[in-house]
């Protein structure tokens, strides 16, 4: 008889956690579409929106962790922006860029999986030092402070420092 009525309960806390995992996702990526719209940032960019999803869906992953987005991010936008002054624009750049940045984010154990695609874009497009400026400060500030509000006030979304 237990075993029946465990079955509803354990698709009603189901569903309260995708509930939670979605209310989530559109909080993050509400917060960068707000900058962007309101402030004029580029935040509303794949990389940013992709580690929303990765903060929404894995809180506890190693690739969620602040630390792996404070260091993978900076890694890989400087190794691009490097690249990309000494060999200009190109998809040879941004595929030499990508795999610099895994590279040194596996060095640093820092992954990030997110912060590749601002490499691969940086490759690609050259767009200087101002991208560190917009988007990459304000979209990983947004991005993970708003996590971290969340993980202090949605009970079923644990998220923070660790």
């Amino acid at each position: 008889m237990s075993g029946a009525s465990a079955a509803p309960n354990s698709r009603v806390s189901d569903a309260l956690g995708a509930l939670t995992t979605g209310a989530v996702a559109l909080g993050l990526v509400l917060v960068l579409a707000v900058a962007q719209g309101a402030a004029g940032l580029h935040v509303f960019a794949i990389p940013f929106v992709a580690t929303a999803a990765v903060l929404a869906l894995a809180p506890g992953a190693p690739l969620a962790r602040p630390r792996a987005i404070l260091v993978a991010y900076p890694v890989a936008v400087a190794t691009a922006l490097a690249v990309t002054a000494v060999a200009g624009p190109s998809t040879y750049t941004a595929a030499i860029a990508v795999a610099l940045s895994v590279a040194l984010m596996a060095w640093a154990r820092a992954p990030h999986v997110p912060a590749v695609p601002a490499a691969a874009a940086i490759g690609l497009q050259d767009p200087g030092l101002g991208y560190v400026l917009d988007p990459l400060v304000p979209g990983v500030v947004l991005v993970l402070g708003a996590a971290l509000v969340a993980g202090r006030v949605l009970p079923r979304y644990a998220y923070g420092w660790r």
